[in-house]
């Protein structure tokens, strides 16, 4: 792909999943602090960890031209964001060039953005600890096997007030996983033991049963790490899964935030209750036909285990929603179809719920 072709439609979708959660991320991080002069020092840091050979293609600078567009738009960024990006790639004029024009809308940021291209964490640890932003948002995408096995992940989830980003290409990780050639790669991103598990259950398991061991061991290695929440979104194309989206935060703020941004990208609304997934046809295909109804089966819970008591949709999601696909509305349009079926009546904006 050169720098002229268009990405590909899901890393579009990608693209604008960071940059709208980097909009929502700066707005809450800063509601209850004062304005900042911009003389001051940046109190958000976006950090880019691109793993590829270089950034002149439109997909490599995709996610970056994002952020930096939402940012020069959005108030609260514009005046307290600082990106700082790596740029992996040789002294390649038109990689440069290319990333130049993805970071035009940075010039309207307060703080101007920062391109480190030699001994990147050393310079990155440099610039954190110089400013020490309220929150950190980093972005990761590794690329290749030996992208994966770095520890720029590791590294970033060890600082206290980081988010992290994880974009994967499943195929790779699906074709790799019995190969010899690159283990060692894989071992460093998930760990030894649990390559090891994987590889075994993979043996036998269909291709949609890989995807789920594979995503699960994602997601547990990020755990594992120091996440304490972490949301996964799937991009596919042809209705084969080619990307992996992982959110990984250590506040539960974090957590409903991200949901209710994967939401809104999601093509799948079952009931209105997100899939997390961006899967156009796999969309249009279960219009067609009988889905399943996580809204009927939320609703049956919530009767079950308040019945007899007097809720508000905002208390039970606080209670009920980590681990699980549903958002705020969901919560309010199964306490509504309870009321409709008669196993509920509504209170001076509460519900009582009968049974």
């Amino acid at each position: 792909m050169t720098e002229h072709d268009a990405p590909p439609e899901r890393v579009s979708v990608r693209a604008a999943i960071v940059a709208d959660y980097a909009a929502a991320w700066g707005r809450a991080l800063l509601s209850a602090q004062a304005p900042a002069h911009p003389a001051l020092p940046p109190r958000l840091a976006y950090l880019d960890l691109y793993r590829g050979p270089d950034r002149g293609a439109s997909a490599s600078h995709g996610v970056v031209a994002a952020v930096a567009g939402r940012a020069a738009a959005d108030d609260t960024l514009r005046a307290d964001l600082l990106l700082l990006l790596n740029d992996p790639g040789p002294e390649d004029p038109d990689a440069r060039r290319a990333l130049a024009r993805a970071l035009r809308p940075v010039r309207a940021l307060a703080h101007p953005a920062q391109v480190i291209r030699r001994h990147p964490w050393l310079r990155i640890a440099a610039r954190l600890e110089a400013y020490r932003p309220l929150g950190l948002l980093a972005y990761l995408e590794p690329w290749g096997y030996h992208g994966l096995g770095g520890e720029d992940l590791a590294r970033c989830l060890a600082l206290p007030q980081a988010e992290v980003l994880l974009a994967l290409r499943y195929p790779l990780l699906n074709m790799g996983l019995p190969n010899p050639r690159v283990a060692a790669h894989l071992e460093a991103f998930w760990g030894a033991e649990r390559a090891d598990a994987l590889r075994e259950a993979a043996r036998a398991a269909s291709p949609r049963q890989r995807e789920e061991l594979i995503l699960a061991a994602c997601m547990e290695r990020l755990q594992e790490l120091g996440a304490a929440h972490v949301l996964a979104f799937r991009l596919s194309a042809d209705h084969r899964p080619r990307e992996l989206l992982l959110h990984a935060s250590r506040d539960e703020g974090a957590y409903a935030r991200m949901k209710e941004v994967l939401a809104a990208h999601s093509t799948g609304h079952p009931q209105g209750v997100p899939d997390y997934c961006y899967d156009p046809e796999a969309a249009r295909y279960a219009a067609s036909l009988p889905v399943a109804r996580p809204l009927d089966a939320l609703a049956d819970e919530l009767a079950r285990a308040y019945a007899g008591h007097t809720v508000v949709a905002e208390d039970l999601y606080r209670r009920d929603h980590v681990g699980r696909p549903y958002i705020l509305r969901n919560y309010g349009d199964a306490l509504e179809l309870l009321v409709t079926q008669g196993r509920a009546v509504r209170l001076n904006g509460r519900v009582r719920v009968i049974a």
